[in-house]
């Protein structure tokens, strides 16, 4: 059994899952995986100076549940091992969301696992799924339709949220841990349910498995890992292609929302543009557990027959939206720009919503506009503008009498000819007087009637930071 301490080891070692130092949270359930996972750990924190800490959730599924936990912090206080032991009403819990057994148990073992490492600082969670539970794994998804990341099973590392998760067992098979358990005198528990086949995987396990081995390939755990590792890599390289490609068309990033290059995005293989989405599907959720084929399919068609303005709402509060040449992914829904409005009845520096701010300054000379180009800077005729000002957002039938034009023009119509977004119009602040002319939307074109001529004397001059906007 040497041999099985050894290989452990090296695994860790070969695929730098745990390196000297490391500071480990155990998932421990105390069946016969966590049981030989922490045994093996235990035996190894000495020599490589780990630092380990077991998890366990009572999720109160079954009625052996508190003996369990209770089973677990006796095994950590003999082996001198601190131990967090969390007691959860799971089956309430997935009633109320409407969730299965496995995905509610799921949920709430991940809020607690990142709640311990957040607070005790440990960079690893450790969980002792191994090679049979990948086969199964594989098999379930191959059942209900999965795709290549699907048929990629379970991964060694693999990061959810602010988690690094590894699965240091997946080298060995289940009989071979049972023989460990059994040869180090290690006494596990056995959960009841796994022999119940109320559960897709435990029917699975129990019934297609065995029938698939007897009948059609006796190898057929074999079969199922290489083929995991064979799809493993070809993702892996779609996947860091894919990033290359985000990381090209990638035009902004924020905590709720992406915006691409729908052009560059539109110039490849449905297949990675269906990579770059999950790269960046993950950066928002964490996950992409409840995107399924027909969403996908959906993405796809949004994209290639895009309308500027278009919506498409999708699973997790996920939206897109096309904005001209751009494609905005955001979590949550485009926001409705709050009205916002400021009377200003003198000279000086005032806040926007955005972060954005407006300097006014009252010059007592005719200042010469061919200084001030900036699109940030206007200059208008102090004796054309009645006081007080007011800075608003725009309305529904704003009108305006652009810079060199003698006509009027919509403010909506001239957004849209100098396709600024839609979700930033109602963001840009507009500059009226007291008889409500407008006479500058800021950063954009100021109004013909209020520009510098022969008779000018006196100038008002805005200088307009743009914060958020920019």
């Amino acid at each position: 059994m040497s041999n099985f301490k050894e290989r452990f080891q090296e695994n860790l070692a070969k695929k730098r899952l745990v390196v000297n130092r490391d500071r480990l949270l155990l998932g421990i359930s105390g069946g016969p995986d966590s049981l030989a996972m922490l045994d093996l750990f235990d035996r190894l924190r000495d020599k490589m100076e780990l630092k380990i800490m077991v998890f366990h959730l009572n999720h109160l599924f079954r009625e052996e549940a508190d003996q369990e936990a209770e089973y677990v912090k006796r095994i950590c206080e003999e082996r001198n091992i601190n131990s967090i032991i969390k007691k959860y009403d799971v089956p309430r819990y997935v009633k109320k969301e409407n969730l299965s057994p496995e995905e509610g148990a799921r949920k709430i073992r991940f809020k607690f696992l990142k709640e311990v490492c957040v607070r005790k600082g440990i960079q690893k969670v450790c969980l002792a799924h191994n090679k049979d539970d990948l086969v199964e794994t594989v098999l379930f998804n191959i059942f209900r339709g999965s795709g290549m990341r699907g048929l990629k099973g379970i991964e060694d590392v693999v990061s959810i949220d602010c988690l690094k998760i590894i699965h240091p067992l997946l080298i060995f098979y289940r009989s071979e841990i049972l023989n460990y358990c059994e040869q180090n005198s290690l006494k596990p528990v056995y959960d009841s349910s796994n022999k119940s086949n109320l559960y897709s995987r435990n029917r699975i396990r129990n019934n297609i498995l065995p029938m698939v081995e007897e009948q059609i390939n006796s190898n057929l755990k074999k079969a199922v890992t290489r083929l995991s590792e064979t799809i493993k890599e070809d993702y892996d390289f779609l996947d860091e292609y894919s990033r290359r490609v985000l990381n090209d068309i990638l035009r902004k990033k924020g905590k709720r929302k992406y915006v691409l290059d729908l052009n560059g995005l539109k110039k490849n293989h449905p297949a990675i543009i269906k990579r770059v989405l999950n790269n960046v599907l993950f950066k928002l959720k964490g996950n992409i557990d409840n995107f399924y084929y027909k969403n996908y399919r959906d993405i796809l068609n949004f994209i290639m027959n895009n309308k500027t303005g278009d919506l498409l709402d999708l699973p997790d509060n996920i939206n897109l939206k096309i904005s001209y040449d751009k494609l905005i992914i955001m979590e949550g829904t485009f926001e409705n720009s709050i009205f916002f409005t400021k009377t200003i009845k003198k000279q000086g520096q005032y806040l926007l919503p955005y972060k954005q701010s407006l300097k006014i300054e009252i010059k007592p000379e005719k200042l010469d506009w061919r200084n001030y180009k900036d699109s940030n800077f206007c200059v208008a005729d102090f004796d054309k503008v009645h006081f007080p000002l007011e800075i608003r957002n725009k309305r529904d039938g704003d009108k305006f009498v652009p810079l060199g034009m003698n006509g009027h023009k919509k403010v909506k119509d001239f957004f849209i000819d100098e396709k600024i977004p839609d979700y930033l119009r109602a963001k840009i602040p507009i500059i009226y007087d007291a008889e409500q002319k407008l006479i500058w939307i800021c950063g954009f074109r100021m109004d013909d009637r209020f520009k510098i001529d022969g008779l000018s004397q006196k100038t008002i001059l805005f200088e307009y930071n743009k914060g958020d906007l920019k």
